[in-house]
């Protein structure tokens, strides 16, 4: 996936933005998704997965920690807001689960970045104003 810096205005752009992300994507990948809250990083994966063919609901993760999507790839989207602890994932198998889906998109990644291998690419959500977001790989 080449560099890339982009401005969404709406929640549907950030949508298309992670249709056009999954349609340039060689798995098996590990993408770091980095923001604040609402700033779109799950309308990103939901856009991601619409783009793979994915045609049922996406959920956040939060609570779940965890959410498995089958698409054109086995996708594991998780979230590391709610447990930072790094032991808690080793102890659930989190790395062995990594090794089973040809995507992880990872909300969060920046608290758990010992947890991800070195070649995940991170992709940063800032909020620029109430709708804008600047999307970029760093």
């Amino acid at each position: 996936m080449d560099k890339f810096n982009y401005i969404t205005s709406s929640h549907n752009d950030t949508m298309k933005l992670g249709e056009k992300v999954s349609l340039e994507i060689d798995p098996p990948i590990v993408i770091g998704l980095i923001g604040d809250l609402a700033c779109g990083k799950t309308t990103f994966v939901k856009g991601f997965l619409k783009g793979l063919d994915y045609k049922y609901t996406v959920s956040s993760p939060t609570f779940t920690l965890i959410n498995n999507y089958e698409a054109k790839f086995s996708v594991m989207h998780v979230d590391f807001y709610r447990e930072p602890n790094i032991q808690r994932w080793l102890d659930i198998g989190f790395k062995e689960l990594m090794h089973q889906n040809n995507i992880i998109l990872i909300e969060w990644a920046n608290l758990l970045p010992d947890l991800l291998p070195e070649d995940t690419i991170y992709i940063n959500f800032d909020h620029c104003s109430q709708y804008k977001r600047n999307i970029y790989i760093k």
